[in-house]
């Protein structure tokens, strides 16, 4: 018999999602001054007194993982006759529900992440600080670093990935364009020799919904914005200022578009009609099934973000899932398991084999189906290899914050302000989200 006992959160739990989000930010300052200290999780090698544990998950309550979960976790417990409670909430209350539930005491043992909330859950101070179980594995240190807060290993990297530049090669071959542009002056070149082909082209379909306004981050990055420096807010420093000032031109001279969001640019690109876009490094499925010609995908090409002077790094945004371990319950099974889950090449290579999840150790990634495939390889070295999380997400609320510098983004892409001014605004109103 299976050792993994099957349950969603979904039939437990129906309350607690409305007015969840208003309790939230105000929960999360109460305790953001109790410290992020962890007790240390019992040493990797030290006897371990396996007992049964919880792992909550948003991916084990969806058809496409289901299996799969129940599948890995099986062998783990399997091997040390134990049982694994899966628990699973949907994906739009799960941030909510876990970090209600976490600072609550009734989520235990160990739980799936995004690295998006790191800095939020471990504020709360019940968090395994799990850096001896770093300790000796490969992970590779991009992912390592998205579950790192203040120096402790708060998070294992389960999968990775990052939002990053794809290019429709032959489109711009069209244009002339015969080699993906390194530099801002380049990449600006190859927009405008793109645009010259004529036709409803849009060059950069940069998705520039309020929705999709962390796509404007890695941009300020590139041209030298911290965005966050120290616990001040600097999203008008000279870099941003002249980051949005350079996009507004882009828009004024038809180089990009108002009004585009993550689906319009794939619809875009889909139909051969943009030479760039951002998305992240799975939607090559939905490029696939989208693709007008299906020749398409022999020149879907990822790319390094262009910088603005030659040997500045590349900026992209990271993303991924963590395993991260309560201090409450089976603590030292927990992390057993955290470990095995994110670090045993078997189980990485079998998750990318099957959904197209990017593992996290070296040993993995150096495995013959992952480097076979051009795509996912090079969208590994040009994009994920240097890519950073979203410098905002320190604070709990960064989604409000998002919010008000998407505000001012549009107003200054409308015309309607200066880039400056328009910043200077959205400074004010997120610093006094941050204080």
């Amino acid at each position: 018999m299976s050792a993994v006992q099957r349950r969603t959160g979904i039939a437990r739990h129906r309350t607690l999602i409305t007015a969840v989000g208003i309790g939230l930010v105000a929960a999360l300052s109460l305790t953001a001054c109790s410290g992020t200290g962890a007790a240390p999780a019992p040493k990797p090698g030290e006897k371990v007194t396996y007992e049964d544990f919880t792992f909550t998950s948003w991916n084990y309550g969806e058809d496409a993982q289901k299996a799969l979960i129940e599948q890995e976790v099986d062998g783990f417990t399997s091997q040390h006759d134990v049982e694994a409670d899966l628990v699973s909430f949907p994906f739009a209350e799960y941030r909510n529900q876990l970090l209600l539930r976490s600072r609550d005491g009734s989520t235990t043992g160990a739980a799936q992440l995004d690295i998006a909330d790191i800095q939020s859950m471990s504020r709360l101070g019940v968090l395994v600080d799990l850096s001896e179980y770093a300790k000796g594995v490969d992970y590779t240190e991009a992912s390592l670093k998205n579950g790192q807060v203040d120096g402790k290993q708060y998070g294992l990297p389960w999968y990775t990935g990052s939002i990053g530049l794809i290019e429709n090669k032959q489109l711009l071959e069209k244009a002339g364009i015969t080699s993906a542009p390194t530099t801002v002056d380049e990449f600006e070149k190859a927009l405008k020799a793109v645009k010259a082909l004529g036709g409803d082209i849009v060059p950069y379909a940069l998705a520039t919904k309020p929705e999709t306004i962390k796509d404007f981050i890695p941009w300020f990055k590139t041209f030298g914005s911290k965005v966050v420096d120290g616990d001040k807010i600097a999203v008008n420093d000279k870099g941003a200022v002249e980051a949005l000032e350079w996009l507004t031109r882009l828009n004024e001279e038809g180089l990009i578009s108002l009004g585009l969001g993550r689906p319009e640019a794939r619809t875009l690109y889909s139909q051969g009609k943009t030479a760039f876009f951002d998305d992240a490094n799975q939607v090559r499925g939905t490029l696939i099934s989208q693709a007008a010609d299906p020749a398409l995908m022999d020149s879907t090409v990822p790319v390094a973000r262009p910088v603005v002077k030659s040997g500045d790094a590349p900026q992209s945004l990271a993303w991924g899932g963590l395993i991260v371990v309560y201090k409450k319950g089976p603590t030292q099974t927990a992390a057993e398991f955290a470990k095995y889950y994110t670090s045993t090449p078997e189980v990485g290579i079998n998750r990318y084999k099957e959904i197209g999840s990017v593992p996290t150790t070296e040993t993995a990634l150096a495995d013959e189906s992952f480097t076979s495939d051009p795509y996912a390889s090079a969208w590994q070295t040009a994009i994920t290899d240097t890519a950073s999380p979203n410098p905002l997400w320190q604070f709990s609320n960064y989604s409000q914050m998002e919010a008000k510098l998407a505000e001012q983004i549009q107003a200054a892409l409308t015309g309607q302000k200066s880039a400056q001014d328009a910043l200077d605004t959205a400074q004010a109103a997120m610093q006094k989200l941050a204080d």
